[in-house]
């Protein structure tokens, strides 16, 4: 079984593919484009490597921070596949698919941010201990002054192998993250 991996709560759309070390990734930056490019990439994802949707197990779907239509995109269309193949659906957050594959083991924390509107930012703290993701400070909205002055990542895209990593340390279900 195959386990997708989908975040749409920034201008990108993050889907992958994966099965062990097996598997493709995709990242696209939309803006506010994603379900008009979500299921033909899907498509082309699955080809790449010879599975069929029926072939998808779990699915792992970014729950933000972020814009309200672009989580429900996610969200809708995630639950959706799960619901038609009858697999089993977790939530990790967006912030820390983008920053895992930045972190290093024991090394320093590493604040994500994705721009929101009115110059406002959201952000997390995260490092990695033990192999594991450790949430320093949790997902918030700061203004410009109250960023952290070292140790940050300005609108990265979220991960999709980051997603599939993270499967071991994600919630059941996917409930979104608004700010």
């Amino acid at each position: 079984m195959w386990t997708l991996t989908l975040d749409t709560a920034t201008p990108y759309l993050a889907l992958g593919l994966f099965r062990g070390e097996e598997g493709v990734g995709r990242v696209v930056r939309l803006g506010r484009r994603h379900e008009e490019v979500l299921f033909g990439l899907l498509d082309e994802v699955l080809a790449e490597v010879g599975a069929k949707r029926e072939a998808i197990g779990t699915l792992v779907l970014g729950t933000g921070p972020g814009s309200y239509t672009g989580l429900r995109i996610a969200l809708a269309a995630g639950l959706g596949i799960a619901f038609a193949q009858g697999a089993r659906v977790h939530g990790v957050s967006s912030l820390l698919a983008a920053a895992w594959p930045f972190l290093a083991e024991g090394g320093p924390p590493l604040t994500p941010l994705f721009t929101a509107r009115n110059r406002l930012y959201y952000g997390a703290t995260y490092a990695k201990r033990g192999g594991r993701p450790v949430e320093i400070t949790p997902p918030r909205k700061l203004k410009a002054e109250e960023l952290p002055q070292e140790g940050l990542l300005l609108d990265p895209p979220p991960d999709p192998r980051a997603l599939y990593e993270l499967l071991p340390f994600a919630q059941e279900g996917a409930e979104p993250l608004y700010l």
